[in-house]
């Protein structure tokens, strides 16, 4: 269970300097474009779009950083019906089942990248449009990920009767 937690906080780690340096970026060039726009009537040429693709990238940052706290969108009807042992177990097949989703949605997605995005066409700056919607299968392959670590730590609070994250 150690090594799993190291790999939680690394991978956290990691994806939470990811998301401030997107939306950094994003902030930075959204307030440069109001601030050309008003004062110099011009702008970045490829402004509008870089801005456009980090919303996408800080969209998937926050959802691995949602997932994670267990803020994702969920709906718990039933486990309000459970007792606080079979909800462990409700629970923990419940990420597993997210699990899954979002691993064919990582086949999708990279299906999607793969075949219908045009490998030659680039989005500014040289930046292919490829490269650009690769956070699509990979921010879907962080939550796959840490949803299976949700589900071994579920696994692990069900069989001992503990509340997840004490299961060590």
């Amino acid at each position: 269970m150690k090594a799993i937690r190291l790999i939680d906080r690394a991978l956290t780690a990691i994806v939470t300097v990811l998301l401030i340096c997107a939306f950094s970026v994003m902030l930075g060039l959204a307030v440069l474009q109001v601030f050309l726009r008003g004062t110099l009537h011009t702008g970045i040429v490829w402004g509008d779009v870089a801005a456009r693709q980090l919303v996408i990238w800080v969209g998937f940052f926050g959802a691995y950083l949602a997932t994670r706290s267990d803020k994702h969108f969920h709906i718990d009807a039933l486990t309000r019906f459970l007792g606080p042992r079979p909800r462990l177990w409700f629970s923990a097949f419940s990420d597993l089942f997210a699990a899954l989703i979002c691993f064919f949605l990582v086949i999708a997605s990279r299906t999607f990248v793969a075949v219908g995005l045009d490998a030659d066409a680039t989005l500014f700056l040289g930046i292919p449009q490829t490269a650009a919607a690769s956070i699509v299968p990979a921010g879907f392959g962080l939550i796959t990920v840490q949803f299976l670590l949700r589900t071994i730590d579920g696994l692990t609070a069900a069989i001992r009767g503990v509340p997840p994250g004490q299961a060590v």
